[in-house]
């Protein structure tokens, strides 16, 4: 049975209790319960426990609404799954309600129906699993490219060299004669691209940094970054 924290901020203590025998009888969540009946206490359990999955918050409370309670919380927390509950079905609190972020709001003559809030507490942690596996996947598609990026930077900067050392490789095998100046030149040519090459692979650790050589059609590439122990010896 899966674990999940639950905050109910409720003023009136029959409410409150219905509410904590509904999530006590469920048979899918093992629903860890803090009960209190104001804003300014929620604030207080809120920065004690860090945060909680699931928040039941009616927006009419003594002392500071509700809402300025799901203010406050959304402002260092989009991952909780908030259910505000009010006796009014104006359409303006309705509106407050979830412009400030809640995930769903229910009437109080709603709850009659203690499906309803069950209902309502699966739709909301189904709603926040899912926003976890997307950025999940998201993470994982950044990485991938990250990887891509670096593949096809060091494809193009090793390619030119390779392909030089191959032409000049090829003309000193030749059968043919070869002054003594055209050998030297081809050798210097494999010479400085084995250089290059080397540089190439010296400064691939440094790729954290992602610098775009913009003068280059087509294909996004990017080039490798300076070697920061080499500017230390400047």
């Amino acid at each position: 049975m899966t674990t999940a924290t639950v905050l109910i901020v409720e003023d009136e203590p029959t409410i409150a209790l219905s509410f904590q025998h509904i999530l006590k009888g469920s048979l899918d969540y093992n629903y860890q319960i803090t009960s209190v009946i104001s804003a300014e206490d929620a604030l207080k359990a809120w920065e004690q426990a860090g945060s909680f999955d699931v928040v039941l918050l009616d927006i009419f409370l003594p002392g500071e609404s509700g809402l300025q309670f799901l203010r406050a919380i959304r402002s260092v927390d989009e991952d909780s799954v908030v259910i505000c509950i009010s006796g009014s079905q104006d359409y303006r609190v309705v509106h407050d309600v979830f412009k400030l972020g809640a995930d769903d709001f229910i009437s109080k003559l709603e709850l009659s129906n203690h499906y309803v809030l069950e209902k309502a507490i699966f739709a909301g942690l189904a709603k926040r699993q899912y926003r976890q596996e997307k950025a999940r996947l998201e993470i994982t598609q950044q990485r991938l490219d990250a990887i891509t990026t670096i593949i096809r930077t060091v494809h193009h900067e090793l390619n030119n060299p390779m392909a030089i050392m191959k032409l000049a490789i090829s003309k000193i095998t030749t059968p043919g004669e070869l002054t003594e100046e055209e050998f030297r030149r081809y050798a210097a040519q494999v010479q400085e691209n084995i250089e290059r090459m080397t540089e190439v692979l010296r400064r691939l650790p440094y790729f954290h940094e992602e610098v775009l050589n913009t003068q280059l059609r087509g294909l996004k590439l990017y080039a490798l970054p300076d070697d920061p122990s080499s500017k230390k010896n400047l």
